[in-house]
């Protein structure tokens, strides 16, 4: 994260108006083709509850016949994929950002996203797809925290199309992805069906607050979202139309 060095309180008081006047301009822009991200993304049904629903496991394929009188000949059976492993650590060289990733689940309280207690810490939604899985791996993490400063997400917003991020894995791996969207959402337009989706091509999806801070309920109205994809060296991941 950005550090300021060797500056006085009158040249700091300075330079934090700076940096609020510049993320005030960045907060109403957007960078890449959200739409197109959100159209491959969104689900085919519609579901009420997206992040309650996730936490159910996928829906399992039926039981084959036990006398084999299925009537059709069964198709051949692909091989399956490598299993991924529990991502461990989020690095973004552009925010000088190097982070651990903890497993987070369900707030029982509030029914959101569970999200680390810290300023330090990514938060991977666990019962969604890990990174480099078919469908939105949830990456959240604070954009600030009052009692503890600036959160790994500070900058989230500042991240452009093109921008590149490593997701380190449990067994050792790693593994490049791209920004390829980010957009700023009003919290009650946040498409959860899109950022928990389970569908369609893989895609890194990083969240954090963002937009004005209400004093009265200690929260902000918005949300940044970067949309990022396996950093494959093609401009399109394999199965969409991004």
């Amino acid at each position: 994260m950005r550090r300021i060095i060797g500056i006085g309180a009158i040249g700091l008081g300075i330079a934090l108006v700076v940096v609020a006047v510049l993320a005030l301009l960045n907060e109403n822009r957007s960078s890449g083709d959200v739409a197109a991200v959100e159209d491959a993304l969104r689900p085919s049904t519609t579901v009420e509850n997206p992040i309650a629903a996730t936490t159910a496991p996928p829906t399992t394929l039926p039981a084959p016949d036990p006398d084999g009188q299925a009537g059709e000949e069964e198709p051949p059976t692909q091989p399956e994929p490598e299993p991924i492993s529990v991502p461990i650590g989020l690095r973004i060289d552009e925010l000088e950002v190097d982070a651990p990733i903890g497993s987070y689940g369900v707030n029982q309280r509030t029914g959101e996203m569970d999200v680390p207690d810290n300023v330090t810490e990514v938060g991977w939604y666990r019962f969604g797809p890990k990174p480099g899985e078919a469908g939105s791996a949830v990456l959240a993490a604070h954009v600030d925290l009052a009692s503890s400063g600036p959160g790994v997400f500070y900058d989230l917003q500042t991240l452009e199309e093109g921008d590149r991020m490593s997701v380190l894995y449990e067994d050792g791996s790693e593994t490049q992805f791209r920004v390829v969207a980010r957009v700023t959402y009003e919290k009650d337009e946040l498409p959860l069906d899109v950022i928990f989706s389970r569908e369609g091509p893989s895609v890194l999806t990083l969240i954090t607050c963002g937009g004005a801070f209400n004093s009265n309920i200690s929260r902000y109205d918005s949300n940044v979202v970067v949309y990022a994809v396996p950093d494959t060296g093609s401009e399109l991941p394999a199965g969409s139309s991004l």
